[in-house]
């Protein structure tokens, strides 16, 4: 069995690949097509103790600070020709609005912690910190916070995961089909909303009745 497989691995080498794979994440926006979530979560499958996840832990939250100080210097030197650039349109400009809004909103230092569990949108708020000229020792401070919280708790859910698994094979492919079941749904049910947003914002409103003006008295 594939978790067999991968309980068996080296957790030294899952760390040395999941820092790789964080560290790109950030700079050179591998998150858009493997996002950083899928990734703990494997690496987490592979982990069967406390030792073991502090070990992967450490080395991700080391990826996440080379792929944040990255995309944060890649967004000051270049700005937003990445984001105007032929991948960055294949990522949408929705993403790249919703990134901008957590990089440069009120809430700031915050919603950089926050962005950390938001797949794609986790990708992007460096480059756009860096874009914004938000100052690295308060972008760097609140990112690393929430990746810490980011890494550790989706290391501790694969690894739970991963061993209830191993444990219960005979219940691997009905959980997952109702999880599947699941997923779809609420994928439907999100673009059905998008979309009524969409049509809600896009109808013409109405043009108020005119005001009756009474005829002066006499």
């Amino acid at each position: 069995m594939l978790l067999d497989m991968l309980g068996r691995l080296d957790p030294y080498l899952v760390s040395a690949v999941l820092l790789a794979v964080l560290a790109l994440d950030g700079s050179l926006l591998i998150g858009t097509v493997l996002p950083g979530d899928a990734a703990i979560l494997v690496a987490g499958t592979t982990l069967t103790g406390v030792a073991e996840i502090a070990v992967a832990a450490a080395a991700g939250v080391i990826g996440c600070y080379l792929g944040a100080t990255g995309g944060w210097l890649i967004g000051r030197r270049y700005g937003s020709r990445v984001r105007h650039s032929r991948a960055g349109r294949r990522i949408g400009e929705h993403r790249w609005d919703r990134a901008e809004r957590l990089a440069t909103g009120v809430s700031g230092g915050p919603a950089l912690a926050t962005a950390s569990f938001l797949p794609v949108v986790n990708s992007l708020t460096p480059i756009l910190a860096g874009t914004f000229g938000m100052p690295y020792i308060r972008f760097i401070r609140w990112t690393l916070a929430g990746s810490v919280t980011w890494v550790t708790a989706y290391l501790v859910l694969g690894s739970v995961a991963g061993g209830f698994a191993r444990q219960n094979q005979h219940l691997v492919v009905p959980v997952a089909g109702c999880l599947a079941v699941l997923a779809a749904a609420l994928v439907v049910i999100v673009r059905r909303a998008r979309a009524g947003r969409a049509a809600g914002v896009s109808e013409p409103g109405r043009s108020p009745a005119p005001e009756t003006v009474s005829p002066p008295l006499r």
